[in-house]
């Protein structure tokens, strides 16, 4: 017994030493970072030699968001197709570049790990690569206080995860002119910026109506990185002046204040896709 504990030590160091050693680092949530290019030709174009990725959630996506083309070009998945040739956890991916014809094909395993490289052929991206983020001011959003301390809250799954699973009201507050009001104030106000009229994306944005019907302390609630945070900005400074008449929740036969969720499907940068609780 006493012979294997230094054995068992050992082993137990070395897991440490391993595992650190191949820890991914990433430039944000959704980029791996890369630092060398692979000199061998063959370093994820062949089945036998792919790009290891590792176990890590959605590494595989991160890593090919890493990567440039040499020449600038904007790169899209044109296909991609897991379990190659009855391989678990060995994707091949099909990459297409603006402007061009030519497309490459990646391999990538996401069930071994060894310090990924970008292939021969390719560019990776730097954090100067990274969109910065433009947010719209905090002290710009419209505030109110609420009438008390008990909040509720409408049903919906996101909205629940960003405020707390609060009690839902008897009846959820309203705009005063109903949901024709709402659209018709969103159709009106399109987002400016060309590049959200070539994408489609969505966008959920929570607020407090208070039990006087006030609307306030607007929140972005749905997820996003880069450009897609930037368009959600520039619909949270949209949403920051509908209108702000109210109907309030009921609780108990009384107005109640009350967390709701606008949501919407932005298509060609028009925000009349959209919806309350």
């Amino acid at each position: 017994m006493k012979a294997s504990k230094p054995l068992f030590l050992f082993i137990f160091l070395s897991l440490i030493i391993t595992t650190k050693s191949f820890c991914q680092d990433y430039l944000d949530e959704r980029t791996l970072k890369l630092s060398e290019i692979s000199d061998d030709n063959t370093y994820g174009y062949k089945v036998n030699n792919p790009v290891k990725v590792g176990r890590n959630k959605n590494v595989d996506g991160a890593y090919l968001n890493a990567l440039k083309s040499t020449t600038g070009a904007q790169m899209h998945v044109a296909n991609m197709k897991f379990d190659v040739k009855g391989k678990t956890g060995l994707e091949m991916v099909v990459l297409s570049f603006e402007g061009s014809q030519e497309t490459k094909t990646l391999y990538i395993s996401t069930t071994e790990l060894d310090h990924p490289k970008a292939p021969a052929g390719f560019a990776f991206k730097s954090l100067a690569d990274i969109p910065k983020v433009i947010l719209f001011p905090d002290d710009s959003i419209v505030k109110v206080t609420t009438c008390s301390t008990n909040i509720y809250c409408v049903s919906d799954l996101m909205l629940k995860e960003a405020v707390g699973n609060l009690p839902a009201p008897d009846k959820n507050p309203d705009l005063a002119g109903g949901k024709d009001e709402l659209t018709k104030f969103f159709a009106a106000n399109p987002l400016t910026n060309e590049k959200t009229k070539q994408i489609v994306f969505r966008v959920s944005i929570s607020f407090l109506v208070t039990c006087e019907g006030k609307a306030g302390n607007f929140k972005i609630i749905t997820k996003g990185h880069g450009d897609l945070a930037t368009y959600a900005n520039e619909v949270l400074a949209i949403t920051n002046k509908m209108p702000k008449t109210w109907q309030p929740a009921i609780k108990d036969g009384k107005t109640v204040d009350c967390y709701q969720v606008v949501s919407f499907t932005v298509v060609e940068g028009k925000l009349d896709k959209c919806s309350i609780r």
